[in-house]
């Protein structure tokens, strides 16, 4: 499907179909965030939304290019989303497992300092972040582009990684902390949100597929901290 005087496809395949739920459920699901603002944790709920957004919708549109610059251009949207998701779920994590005194402006700036790194490295293209592409052809290529990426690549997901496991192990020990109905059902839907595009997102940094799985959890994450929010 081409969308005209922009000379831009949107290829809707098994891999994007999901990819565009996810980023337009995700957009709406930001607004009522930035709606409901005054919410326990809606800031930070606001940019895990937003990053997700970016990261299906930047992956959809890298998956529809055909190998170009504009190709590079949505690979970069794609992880500048990723960037900013694992922080923004730590964050979470702090509010929603009784951590709120780890919210100060110091600790924010800190873990900021990965994701405004990463993604400054990104948009100029630096070696250190990447080193070159191959173009994938045929009609089994499910991405334009593979990427030769540089040392900052391991370091910035075996971080990501890190922190989002820390975020798993605090909404699990809150889980198990508390008898309380309505606290389990919100920490374990927060659990399971955080889980899913953690292994997503693992199994593609440990190289058993080009496919980058995180996004695609959104479409259950997404739910989860919805209702964790609002529901539970």
């Amino acid at each position: 499907m081409d969308t005209g005087g922009f000379g831009v496809a949107i290829e809707l395949t098994p891999y994007t179909i999901p990819l565009w739920v996810v980023a337009v459920v995700g957009s709406a699901l930001a607004a009522l965030t930035a709606y409901y603002h005054e919410q326990k944790g809606a800031y930070a709920l606001f940019a895990v939304f937003i990053g997700a957004v970016l990261w299906a919708g930047g992956y959809a549109m890298e998956m529809s290019s055909a190998p170009s610059q504009m190709a590079i251009f949505w690979y970069k949207i794609h992880f500048i989303g990723s960037a900013i998701v694992p922080t923004a779920i730590l964050v979470m994590a702090f509010r929603f497992t009784g951590r709120d005194d780890w919210i100060r402006a110091r600790n924010i700036a800190l873990l900021a300092v990965m994701p405004v790194v990463t993604t400054v490295l990104i948009i100029t293209s630096h070696d250190i972040w990447i080193q070159g592409h191959i173009a994938n052809t045929g009609p089994e290529a499910v991405l334009p582009l593979t990427y030769q990426f540089g040392p900052w690549f391991p370091i910035y997901a075996y971080y990501s990684l890190a922190i989002a496991v820390v975020a798993i192990g605090m909404f699990a020990q809150a889980a198990l902390e508390r008898s309380d109905e309505s606290w389990v059902n919100t920490t374990t839907a927060f659990l399971v949100a955080t889980i899913l595009p953690t292994v997503g997102t693992g199994i593609y940094v440990i190289g058993n597929t080009t496919i980058d799985y995180g996004p695609f959890a959104f479409l259950v994450s997404g739910a989860c901290i919805m209702a964790a929010m609002f529901y539970l």
